[in-house]
């Protein structure tokens, strides 16, 4: 009997679906599979879970949410035996999407089902994991008015684009440390991504690879009104290549420190926002430390 273990964020996506045993009873045969459901009702309570799951000797753990519930779970699993299992139910599934694991529900299943397993590499900012991407400025500015939004829907995250293009304002003054270099930003964004996709098919590192032990680093210097719509507009359109005032890197590890001291900083780290009180920030890479189901 193989023990798996549904870690469910019940307010992902549209919130509608009921995930239980008895639901998945439909998917998996009872004489092959020992099937528990758990329930995350807060931040942080997705990590608790699956810690629990451990100690109960599950063998899979499956994330049913968007990215921040595949954090919680997977930064649990990071240089063990469990596989993760991805039911993407969230907004914008960036990691999802870049492994190709299917939004429905069937064929999600099916590839658990499987057990075909993948190493991937985990990124780490200051030592905690993320595995899509993480950054700051324009897009950790978006995610503070996606979550005000209330809503899990695509017209809640461009009326946050919208509202963050209104109000943003280049304020972070930042050192970096990449590839030997030293050199000083003041970016309308600075990206670092371990996936393809940010969310929403959406990506500004449609070359970047979960498996090549490196991390894709974008910065995009200031923008005004008009070069953020174009921006938007050119990442809609996937005319990336015609983006300006961009620079990217391909890295193992960099170092941020923040000209700004004593401020609170904004980050959002697989579509999480954090509040950094830390003057600097080191970004590292564990190559294939996470191993995962996939297609």
């Amino acid at each position: 009997m193989k023990k798996v273990h549904f870690i469910v964020n019940p307010i992902a996506g549209k919130g509608d679906l009921k995930f239980n045993e008895s639901f998945l009873s439909g998917y998996f045969d009872s004489k092959q599979y020992e099937l528990t459901v758990k329930v995350s009702n807060y931040p942080g309570h997705a990590a608790i879970l699956s810690t629990e799951s451990l100690r109960e000797g599950a063998q899979v753990l499956v994330a049913c949410g968007g990215d921040g519930t595949i954090n919680e779970v997977a930064s649990c699993l990071v240089g063990t035996d469990v596989s993760l299992g991805i039911i993407p139910m969230g907004s914008g599934n960036g990691l999802a999407e870049s492994l190709e694991i299917p939004r429905n529900i069937k064929e999600a299943v099916k590839i658990i089902k499987e057990s075909r397993t993948n190493g991937i590499d985990v990124a780490l900012v200051n030592g905690k994991p993320f595995f899509s991407n993480m950054g700051i400025g324009f897009d950790a500015k978006v995610i503070s008015n996606y979550n005000n939004c209330g809503k899990r829907r695509f017209w809640a995250y461009l009326k946050a684009v919208l509202k963050s293009i209104k109000e943003f304002k280049n304020s972070e003054k930042i050192k970096v440390e990449l590839n030997g270099e030293t050199f000083k930003v003041n970016p309308f964004m600075f990206f670092v991504s371990n996936s393809k996709v940010m969310g929403y098919d959406i990506s500004l590192t449609r070359m970047a690879s979960l498996q090549d032990g490196l991390l894709d680093v974008v910065i995009i210097e200031n923008l005004n009104r008009g070069e953020m719509l174009m921006l938007g507009f050119f990442l809609l359109l996937r005319l990336n290549q015609y983006l300006k005032k961009v620079q990217y890197f391909k890295v193992k590890e960099l170092k941020l420190a923040f000209e700004n001291n004593g401020a609170t900083h904004l980050m959002q780290a697989d579509g999480e926002l954090h509040h950094l009180a830390e003057e600097e920030v080191v970004v590292t890479i564990e190559e294939k430390a996470l191993n995962v189901l996939v297609p």
